[in-house]
């Protein structure tokens, strides 16, 4: 991973310079172009994490723990991560009101995702005084 992370911050880096150059001359391509780099970036990461990740899952499964709250909290951080993501997007682009909503919709879908959870944490503590 300590090589991938190189890669990365190089992708970043150009990605970076070449909006700047492209800001100067044609600005409408250069948030096409800081979104190109960021989803470069987005899909690489993803695949490195992927073993990870289907390691983790797979030893839960042989120790007989629920995967369902393990596949809750990958959703919930994905959710985050791409919330911001995107309202970064919308902040480089100027549009700081609809980076709030973007992280507000962001955090309610993860609220809502977590509802089963947080009612089988309720119920378990509601056996425990019983």
């Amino acid at each position: 991973m300590k090589m991938e992370i190189f890669k990365v911050l190089a992708i970043c880096l150009i990605t970076a310079a070449l909006a700047v150059v492209l800001k100067q001359q044609k600005g409408e391509y250069a948030l096409l172009t800081a979104l190109a780099g960021g989803t470069v970036v987005v899909l690489y990461i993803l695949k490195s994490v992927a073993a990870p990740i289907e390691y983790i899952s797979a030893r839960l499964d042989g120790l007989g723990v629920k995967t369902e709250y393990f596949a809750v909290s990958l959703k919930a951080l994905g959710i985050g991560y791409v919330t911001g993501f995107i309202a970064d997007v919308c902040r480089d682009s100027g549009q700081a009101s609809l980076a709030a909503k973007a992280e507000l919709a962001g955090k309610c879908a993860i609220f809502i995702l977590s509802l089963p959870l947080i009612t089988a944490v309720l119920e378990t503590a509601l056996r425990f005084l019983k």
